[in-house]
């Protein structure tokens, strides 16, 4: 079993809300350039150094995006999708939060899981939601 973990998760563990105990036994953790480059916006050296030190711990691969976004997506590290399930994701979460600036990351994030048959690991209430939704395996923390 492979899981995707969204970058919510990684903050959680960094908090201590989360911790690696909690997470499933039975498989490895993916992630994609999308994480990391959210993890890279955190203004806060600290803890910016703190959030990519856990992910450099927790994730055993980074696998490309199933759709390229312009102005999100990497070249190289990105696929050419058909863009429908990325769009049904990303239309949904839009609909439940009223547009986030980061909903494109999230729907990329998702897409992985959707297509590969991959669990999502997420403590985003919104994006659990929506993958639930859609049918898409996931684990939801919910935390204080």
């Amino acid at each position: 079993m492979k899981y995707v973990v969204d970058t919510s998760l990684i903050n959680k563990l960094v908090d201590g809300s989360v911790h690696a105990d909690e997470l499933p036994k039975d498989g490895s953790f993916v992630a994609s350039h999308i994480q990391i480059d959210e993890l890279n916006r955190t203004k806060n050296s600290k803890r910016r150094s703190e959030l990519l030190q856990k992910f450099s711990e927790a994730i055993d691969e980074v696998v490309p995006t199933e759709s390229f976004v312009l102005g999100t997506s990497r070249l190289g590290e990105g696929k050419l999708g058909d863009g429908v399930s990325y769009g049904s994701i990303k239309t949904e979460l839009d609909s439940l939060n009223g547009g986030k600036t980061n909903n494109s990351e999230d729907a990329l994030i998702a897409e992985i899981a959707m297509k590969n048959g991959y669990v999502l690991l997420t403590a985003d209430f919104h994006l659990y939601q929506v993958a639930y939704t859609l049918g898409i395996g996931t684990f939801y923390w919910t935390t204080t």
